[in-house]
């Protein structure tokens, strides 16, 4: 029998895998991952074993499709911006349109927590410097800069 026809044949079960596993995503992509399991299964197969081919596909597609979900949480720890650091890259950002953005983030901050975001993330100073500069203490700057951050935190998570 050629793939064509074992992948017509077998298709329902590739379905089921994706049902059983709760993938409602991209329903075409983990279908086509599917079918690889299913080549690899083909190509991988011994009558010899004593385990029927249906039951050997089965494992295979669903071993496939579970690594291709371990590699895809695993990209998004590693190779996705977190939510604080996609905060960052655009304050840091010398584009004007960040400016807005602080604007929009900064409306729940106290005067000294937006001097902290100014000094700290925009112009990329020190705790020393931005003390030395208000007339405060560096203890003070860390207070101000830890509440910014819980307040931030919280607007960016509220938006996801």
């Amino acid at each position: 029998m050629n793939f064509e026809e074992l992948a017509e044949q077998y298709t329902p079960l590739i379905y089921q895998v994706i049902k059983r596993l709760q993938l409602y995503g991209d329903r075409e992509t983990f279908y086509q991952i599917g079918l690889i399991g299913l080549w690899e299964a083909s190509t991988r197969f011994d009558s010899e074993k004593g385990v029927e081919f249906s039951t050997f596909a089965f494992s295979t597609i669903r071993g496939k499709l579970l690594d291709h979900l371990k590699k895809e949480v695993r990209y998004q720890e590693h190779c996705q911006p977190s939510k604080d650091e996609s905060f960052m890259m655009v304050a840091d950002s010398s584009d004007p349109f960040s400016t807005d953005i602080i604007d929009v983030y900064g409306r729940n901050l106290t005067k000294n927590q937006v001097k902290w975001v100014q000094g700290r993330i925009i112009e990329d100073k020190s705790y020393k410097e931005i003390a030395e500069e208000h007339g405060v203490s560096v203890e003070s700057v860390k207070s101000w800069g830890k509440q910014a951050v819980k307040k931030l935190r919280g607007i960016i998570l509220a938006e996801k």
